[in-house]
């Protein structure tokens, strides 16, 4: 029986080509501080916002800025025997911070109609690009406030009107796991001495190399550390279930450690950790909730999962050296280094009122239009002022200021 003759190929010009209308997006990572859901969503809230210092409502939206003022307790000596009272008297010490704002903006573009808008108008396309400005928005607020945790300010007030007034500088409070109490960075005004003593410090944690090793990563003697410590700054601690606690933010690396049993001698919490199934309820929601340790200090704090986790990058073989701290900015662009093995996890101790908030122009749409509405700019523009609370004396020296809202957690990232 003879073979019957196959079939040449549909000419390109006839062959129909199909696309599927359904517009897809990439994962994004959550955010704890904004409640935005990303990967391995579950039904959780955002960490209590007790971590704001809230701003008074009283304050009008034409103000410039705002001073916040603090007074500080009686230390006069006592006076005792038949010493007259009189003339002893003790005058009131107040200490000031200062907030400020600054403009934020971001646009988009689209066209309204023509062959552009009906290229893309079975897809959904350009809805889509203006309604990811919501997300961006909350990304970009989730960066600012790891900004103003690590580095005093948010990205906004660094420029502009505020650039000279609000330069970045290290959080106050440093602690570095696997120094020793006498090698833990001394807080300086100037910021290239702050940083020598930074670096100083994270290689005195490594024998003098900025080799990462595991007495470096979330130990269990570390968490007691940093509770001495939070009790030693007089960190104000937040109020969770009716106890004194703190907020640490752990990388997915340090929270992995911290439950791996097998994991050189970082295992066997004891009954210092508790798992998230014996927490409150209501903490059980949060995002990234891992656990809490009940330190014998007398503090509990609880252990919380960043997917965006900052980090510090020390670099330098001597005096002076650099430090670079890494975010994860909008669109989840991940500018943190972790491929560098110097590369440190910033971890944050949130007490109570660490940063504040202030928005007197709060986030609203904005329009441009061009060519009879045919090309539509949208936007999103607000006012808004994201930093830590510091407060110094009128006339301030290189100890004179106070902050005790935050303490950063420098953490080793070896391999695991």
């Amino acid at each position: 029986m003879a073979l019957l003759i196959g079939l040449g190929q549909l000419p390109a010009q006839s062959q129909i080509n199909g696309y599927n209308k359904m517009l897809r997006m990439r994962a994004r990572l959550k955010d704890i501080y904004v409640n935005l859901d990303g990967l391995f969503k579950r039904t959780e809230q955002e960490i209590p916002n007790a971590i704001y210092m809230r701003i008074d409502e009283g304050v009008t939206r034409g103000t410039n800025n705002i001073t916040v003022t603090m007074k500080l307790p009686l230390t006069g000596a006592v006076v005792t025997g038949n010493t007259r009272l009189t003339g002893t008297e003790e005058q009131p010490n107040t200490k000031a911070a200062t907030i400020y704002r600054n403009n934020y903006k971001k646009a988009v573009s689209v066209e309204d109609y023509g062959t552009r808008n009906l290229d893309q108008v079975d897809y959904g396309l350009y809805k889509q690009h203006i309604k990811d400005l919501g997300t961006w928005s909350q990304q970009y607020e989730g960066l600012e406030i790891r900004q103003a945790y690590v580095e005093r300010y948010g990205f906004s007030l660094r420029f502009g009107d505020t650039a000279a007034q609000c330069v970045p500088e290290w959080n106050p409070n440093i602690y570095v796991a696997g120094a020793t109490d006498a090698n833990q960075p001394v807080y300086d005004n100037n910021l290239a001495t702050y940083t020598n003593n930074i670096v100083n410090s994270i290689l005195s944690a490594g024998g003098g190399a900025l080799t990462p090793t595991a007495a470096q990563t979330a130990t269990f003697r570390m968490f007691n550390k940093i509770a001495i410590n939070a009790l030693d700054r007089k960190l104000f601690p937040l109020d969770i279930a009716g106890e004194d606690a703190y907020i640490l933010t752990v990388s997915e690396l340090q929270a992995s450690i911290i439950n791996d049993a097998t994991y050189n001698a970082t295992g066997g919490w004891g009954a210092q950790w508790y798992a998230i199934n014996r927490l409150p309820e209501k903490v059980q929601n949060w995002y990234g909730i891992l656990g809490a340790f009940k330190a014998p200090s007398g503090c509990t704090i609880y252990v919380t999962v960043d997917p965006k986790l900052p980090t510090l990058l020390p670099t330098g073989s001597a005096e002076p050296f650099s430090l670079t701290a890494g975010y994860v900015w909008p669109g989840d662009v991940d500018l943190r280094n972790r491929a560098n093995p110097n590369t440190r996890d910033c971890s944050i101790l949130h007490g109570k009122s660490g940063i504040t908030n202030w928005e007197p122009e709060k986030m609203h749409f904005v329009q441009q239009d061009d060519d009879y509405y045919r090309i539509m700019g949208h936007g999103i523009a607000g006012v808004r002022g994201i930093q830590q609370v510091q407060f110094d004396q009128q006339n301030p020296n290189a100890t004179s200021r106070e902050y005790y809202g935050s303490m950063l957690v420098i953490l080793a990232r070896p391999q695991y």
